[in-house]
């Protein structure tokens, strides 16, 4: 009975300790999919410490539910919210590749100012910009609900 005992705690502490590993980041990749089923939501965002400054009209884009952008940590991370973490993989990515390959000068029509972010994070249904590194983006990831 013991020996059951310590089998099932043991399982248990390796099942827990597997599910907490962070992704490794390299620090001059400019993309990262984390994959995830979850769905979350701008409102989701905010309650873990990400300012929301503004929302924009997605009109142009009918796969999003939502874009808007805040701060982070001090850095700038532009949220974009798909119906689905399928949807966020297949329409977020070419955006996302779009926004980091931006010249230096080059506004986003969304942010009449320049506006350069250097990486993106795919999470859920969550395609994040961030402004310098994905760390920066990494860093807000960490305190969303798994």
């Amino acid at each position: 009975m013991k020996f059951i005992l310590k089998i099932i705690i043991l399982t248990m502490f390796l099942a827990f300790s597997c599910s907490q590993e962070k992704t490794e980041i390299d620090p001059e990749a400019t993309s990262l999919i984390i994959e995830s089923s979850n769905i979350y939501s701008i409102d989701d965002l905010v309650n873990v410490g990400w300012k929301k400054d503004r929302e924009f009209d997605n009109a142009e884009y009918p796969e999003t539910e939502n874009i808007a952008y805040g701060f982070f940590q001090r850095k700038d991370i532009e949220a974009w919210v798909y119906r689905s973490a399928d949807d966020a993989k297949k329409y977020g990515v070419e955006y996302g590749e779009q926004a980091v390959n931006k010249k230096p000068g080059q506004t986003d029509y969304l942010i009449p100012r320049v506006n350069r972010y250097h990486a993106y994070v795919i999470i859920g249904n969550l395609m994040l910009l961030c402004e310098t590194e994905i760390l920066d983006c990494q860093k807000l990831i960490d305190k969303l609900p798994e």
